[in-house]
């Protein structure tokens, strides 16, 4: 088939440049990998350093044209770091939701030590009652144990109950039942009632689940919120309470994960534009203002219009690079290629390129070189000729396209047929005049229709 062709060309810095955004996109999920897991207080510098280490293999695939390899391994390990995160993030909330109950059982732990020593008329030093009631208003403590068994201690000394009323004495001797058999630890355990509403376990969760993904500030309210519930009598009504808050905290929860998701594709997408010199302080400022209370759609469109201006830069970077890849290869077969012929081609999307050894006769290479797709063929020059060596000529542009390919293999690009007419089927096109002129010829030209 050795007549017209529709070509498509790859070039080798094609496909560096979809390694180097992978290898971005990679930076953009470490950095994320690495800040969200320092932050929950789940990932230790040597896991960081292993990872950077993987990082500079990558590096090395891409030095040696390992371009198969690097391409399917660096989306493995972003999807590997992506999971690994998201796994650390449930562990953090985990320890959260214990971190809670250990915090609700010890305002428990503290409020029935104050109702039991003040049974026995057991007299608190003055701190060590203050420190109770903190606990017992539902405050945190860092030595919140160290607190409580000194409250316990309190309780197992011997007391007097002369001075109590029988009612007292009763209430006191009800409240010491085994106590003297029990240590803290045990005490602690079986003595203080733990919370049986399931709703509060949930929202547990779900507040834990929200401060890791975005921070102890958006969690402070829904805190508040709860600890207001959880002092009412146990009745219908804190229930319907507990339901809105679970309600209000799910709907804040996928807001909160969407917007995770959409920033984390938008951060990927500001690596690339600066990789391509292509952000503006304007453009910077307005990502930086992303924040999870602003509107999704807005998120969501400024992510549109960075992936927009990225296809676009990849386009012209693209369409240039097999420009010159294909004008190169034809200089280096003996053809005629001026400097201005790739402008030209960019320009009125055609060029013809001549050659001694073939006089009147040439090579037009036409179509649009942004996505790829080319059509290659030989023309005349002239229409008066002596047409019996159009055949020829179609002949021996056969054997010259087949040592372009090679050229190009030679250097990492692939220049391949979709379509192909045999030669003499239809004649030789002939190319008179300036390009201008014979624009809209090409843009008519039928093997582009036919694509």
């Amino acid at each position: 088939m050795s007549g017209p062709k529709v070509v498509r060309i790859v070039t080798r810095e094609e496909i560096i440049s979809i390694c180097e955004g992978h290898l971005r996109r990679l930076d953009q999920t470490i950095a994320m990998w690495s800040n969200d897991g320092k932050r929950i207080k789940e990932l230790t510098d040597e896991e960081i350093a292993t990872t950077l280490h993987r990082r500079k293999a990558f590096d090395i695939l891409l030095k040696q044209d390992a371009f198969m390899d690097l391409q399917k391994k660096v989306p493995d390990e972003i999807a590997f770091l992506t999971a690994d995160l998201d796994r650390r993030h449930r562990i953090a909330s985990e320890k959260a939701v214990q971190e809670r109950k250990r915090h609700r059982h010890g305002r428990d732990s503290a409020s029935t030590l104050i109702q039991m020593l003040e049974a026995r008329d057991i007299a608190i030093p003055t701190k060590l009652y203050e420190e109770l009631r903190t606990l017992a208003a539902g405050k945190a403590a860092p030595n919140m144990d160290t607190i409580l068994a000194r409250g316990f201690s309190l309780l197992t000394t011997p007391f007097s109950s002369k001075d109590l009323s029988e009612a007292q004495r009763t209430a006191a001797e009800a409240l010491m039942v085994g106590l003297e058999k029990q240590d803290f630890t045990t005490w602690k355990a079986t003595h203080v009632p733990l919370t049986q509403n399931p709703r509060i376990a949930r929202i547990d969760q779900q507040i834990a689940e929200l401060e890791m993904l975005l921070g102890s500030d958006r969690t402070a309210n829904y805190i508040e919120r709860l600890s207001k519930v959880e002092k009412m009598e146990v009745s219908s009504k804190q229930n319907l309470i507990l339901d809105s808050l679970i309600l209000d905290l799910a709907a804040d929860l996928e807001s909160a994960r969407t917007y995770r998701s959409t920033m984390t594709e938008l951060r990927a997408l500001v690596a690339e534009l600066q990789a391509h010199d292509l952000t503006t302080t304007t453009l910077l400022e307005r990502i930086e203002a992303c924040k999870p209370l602003m509107s999704l759609q807005a998120i969501t469109e400024l992510t549109d219009e960075c992936r927009t201006l990225i296809a676009q830069a990849r386009q012209r970077k693209e369409a240039e690079a097999r420009r010159q890849v294909i004008l190169q290869g034809l200089a280096q077969l003996g053809y005629e290629i001026s400097e201005g012929m790739e402008t030209a081609w960019a320009t009125d999307g055609r060029v013809v390129a001549k050659k001694a050894a073939l006089p009147g006769y040439g090579v037009e290479i036409g179509g649009n070189a942004q996505n790829g797709r080319l059509q290659v063929r030989a023309v005349a020059l002239e229409a008066d000729r002596d047409i019996s060596r159009d055949k020829d000529v179609e002949t021996i542009w056969c054997g010259e396209f087949s040592k372009l390919q090679g050229l190009l293999a030679d250097r990492g690009d692939n220049l391949a047929i979709e379509r192909a007419l045999g030669v003499g089927v239809v004649p030789l096109k002939v190319v008179a005049g300036t390009l201008q002129s014979n624009l809209q010829e090409i843009k008519n030209f039928d093997l582009a229709k036919k694509t």
